[in-house]
């Protein structure tokens, strides 16, 4: 599960480390964070997207709907 509060610091510490082309250690708890977010983001991008168009009688039901 993703600590959105951690993820943030981390990012926010990854952004100085970038600008100033530093190097960067985690500990544990940061590591794990990271991999989530990384894990996630693969996810979320590498999947078969679902994006499908949806049949004429499905969207004229949403029509109706509004």
């Amino acid at each position: 599960m993703i600590n959105l509060e951690l993820a943030k610091d981390i990012r926010e510490s990854l952004s100085a480390r970038v600008i100033g082309k530093t190097g960067s250690q985690f500990d544990s708890e940061e590591t794990e964070q990271l991999y989530h977010i990384v894990n996630d983001y693969i996810a979320r991008n590498d999947e078969a997207s679902v994006d499908v168009k949806l049949p004429f009688d499905v969207i004229q039901s949403l029509g109706e709907i509004s």
